[in-house]
């Protein structure tokens, strides 16, 4: 799957307006009441509960969290957009033995491009929390977890003539967004399976 873009849905994003009421909305936009109607319709929780610590200095987007893989300067690169309204983690796993390779925090309506990704064959994950937990590396719980359908092989394609030498590399990229109508679909996994390290 080298070089595509798929929008992934996911029914969740989470108007903190619908969970916080009007003081910290006071003039929600119509994507933001369809996004917190589709929160209400999939039964997600409310807010954080009290009392459970969370993350004091919460990481920016994109910072690398946990994981052995090596970002090189050079490599493939993988862009996820965040379009609900929470907090997402996102994992890349080494497709074959399920071991964690990258772990990335994505705040809500931002975008994250991972750089300098090595070949391999890599599931990506992710999933949404109401909080990061006090270790700023895992949600304090899990709303709902999902993964893509199927790996991605990455490569590196050398072609090499008598006139040129060409380097290609994969880009990918997935919208983790509200909309279910994409031809991609997320899989439903576990909180237990992403938390694994």
């Amino acid at each position: 799957m080298n070089g595509f873009s798929s929008g992934l849905g996911l029914g969740l994003g989470a108007a903190l307006m619908l969970l916080s009421g009007p003081a910290q909305a006071a003039d929600p936009s119509p994507r933001a009441n369809a996004i917190a109607a589709a929160d209400a319709a999939a039964g997600l929780p409310a807010a954080q509960e009290p009392g459970v610590p969370v993350c004091a200095t919460p990481p920016e987007s994109g910072r690398k969290l946990a994981g052995d893989m090596e970002l090189g300067s050079e490599g493939h690169s993988i862009e996820l957009q965040n379009s609900g309204m929470r907090d997402a983690l996102v994992k890349i796993r080494h497709a074959d033995t399920g071991r964690l390779a990258a772990s990335f925090f994505l705040r809500q309506q931002e975008a994250l491009t991972i750089e300098g990704v090595p070949d391999g064959r890599y599931l990506i994950q992710y999933a949404f929390g109401p909080a990061l937990a006090a270790d700023c590396r895992s949600f304090t719980r899990i709303l709902k977890a999902n993964q893509m359908p199927e790996a991605d092989e990455l490569a590196t394609q050398v072609i090499d003539d008598d006139e040129h030498t060409e380097v290609k590399r994969s880009s990918l990229s997935y919208d983790i967004s509200v909309s279910e109508s994409a031809n991609v679909k997320p899989v439903a996994i576990d909180a237990a399976v992403f938390n694994a390290e």
